[in-house]
């Protein structure tokens, strides 16, 4: 007797959804078959009617527990997260005065063992004053190291010194990573460019929030991208671009790919369903970095989704308190406030919405959302696919069914989502990790603590 069935529904097997039925014991699938070929189990879901897809892998969030668990924690982060389909993720690094980098990867590894519904792990911090560690942090179970190009503003002390500095110490990042085998995952932004055009705005009395669009414009990002494609190929290390959001970049990529680079490229959601335009009207909770751009980046950001230029979408879920993002008492206005946005509870949400619309095909979606972060980070094949002797990392979809979100129904601690009253078709019913129904219909079936923690 196996643990549990799931029958009657379309499972998606290899790259297409079939009518098959699935059996799981000990955390894993046992078998793909017809209902009446399945041997006995202990619960039976009938997903008659469902759509059966692999659980969503989202390797970008910003949860911070440790000193900001006043904005998240790592429980109700995670119940965000297995509300939106997420069955694992990758939580970036982050600085605490007085500690190491060693000591908090310590310290965020405890916290997540002790919190974490959903299965994580964590990305080691890779800046210019910490090179000597990141054979240590590989061995303790990082999964990918975090770097930035540009230097992080004094509001934001939590990513002070996982910055490069500049591209000799960007080389030397790239060539220590390189020896752990793992992935280098960078933020690239040209902090020259954006430091002098911050100044420039302020001192002419420019605050609002296309004053930040200006700031940080497309050519910033363009150039990073290329220097760190250019080191990283020279190191020979695998390099994660994030959260790209430029038509050109996209074009840059997709040149360093044809020419046998070892880059992939990442998107949020944000970037992809929103122009600065829209995102004016929502105000300081759409602030990010890069900054959301005009429609012709979003229009070529989905071209590149699609021809396979974009290869993973990552939430970059990073919550603020509401008083935080309030710029009416900042002097700085839309400069004052954190860049960021809660998005690990909408992320697949919105991309099942996108196939329902025809914007992305089903199999683009499990490559994107699933497989293709399974593969770069080390997960697959245990993770990232349906196929026999994988995790039972699962989501049951009712492919027709309409709801709205709303912000009073988010299960993020702070209660927001810059999507807020827009209408999706295609619901989450229950999120299955290793076998296990954590999200049933808006109920948490497992405790605080169910997440294992996951390496390469």
């Amino acid at each position: 007797m196996v643990d549990l069935n799931i029958i009657n529904g379309k499972v998606f097997v290899e790259n297409k959804l079939i009518e098959t039925s699935l059996s799981i014991d000990k955390g894993k699938i046992v078998a793909i078959s017809k209902t009446s070929s399945l041997p006995s189990a202990e619960d039976t879901i009938n997903a008659e009617n469902r759509i059966i897809l692999p659980g969503g892998i989202d390797v970008h969030t910003h949860i911070l527990d440790l000193i900001f668990s006043y904005r998240e924690d790592f429980f109700t982060g995670t119940q965000a997260a297995a509300s939106g389909g997420i069955t694992t993720f990758l939580e970036m690094p982050m600085g605490i005065e007085g500690k190491s980098f060693i000591d908090v990867f310590d310290m965020q590894l405890n916290a997540m063992q002790e919190k974490s519904l959903i299965d994580f792990g964590i990305i080691g911090a890779a800046g210019h004053n910490n090179i000597d560690t990141i054979r240590n942090l590989a061995t303790r179970g990082a999964i990918a190291f975090k770097t930035f190009m540009l230097n992080a503003p004094e509001e934001l002390s939590e990513l002070q010194n996982l910055s490069a500095k500049n591209d000799f110490f960007l080389m030397q990042i790239f060539s220590k990573i390189a020896e752990t085998g793992l992935v280098s995952s960078v933020h690239a932004e040209n902090d020259s460019i954006i430091s002098h055009e911050i100044e420039r705005l302020i001192s002419a009395g420019k605050k609002d929030f296309q004053a930040h669009t200006e700031s940080r414009p497309s050519i910033a990002e363009e150039e990073s991208c290329v220097r760190a494609m250019i080191l990283a190929n020279k190191a020979r290390v695998k390099l994660n671009l994030v959260h790209m959001s430029s038509k050109d970049s996209f074009n840059l990529v997709k040149l360093a790919k044809n020419r046998g680079i070892d880059v992939s490229c990442e998107i949020t959601p944000h970037h992809l369903f929103l122009t600065a335009e829209e995102a004016e009207r929502i105000g300081s909770w759409a602030k990010s970095d890069p900054p959301l751009r005009s429609k012709k980046h979003v229009v070529a950001a989905w071209e590149a989704l699609n021809d396979g230029t974009i290869d993973i979408i990552a939430s970059d879920h990073s919550p603020y308190s509401h008083e935080e993002k309030n710029i009416n008492n900042k002097e700085n206005k839309i400069f004052d406030v954190g860049s960021g946005t809660p998005g690990i509870e909408t992320m697949v949400p919105l991309m099942i919405d996108a196939v329902s619309k025809k914007r992305i095909s089903l199999k683009r979606f499990v490559d994107v959302l699933s497989t293709n972060p399974a593969k770069r980070f080390g997960l697959y094949p245990r993770k990232g696919i349906i196929a026999l002797n994988a995790y039972a990392d699962l989501i049951i979809v009712d492919r027709n069914r309409e709801y709205t979100l709303k912000n009073e129904e988010m299960f993020t601690k702070q209660k927001i989502t810059i999507f807020d009253g827009q209408k999706l078709q295609g619901k989450i019913e229950k999120t299955i990790i290793r076998g296990n129904i954590v999200y049933d219909e808006g109920q948490f079936l497992k405790d605080k603590g169910y997440g294992r923690f996951i390496t390469p």
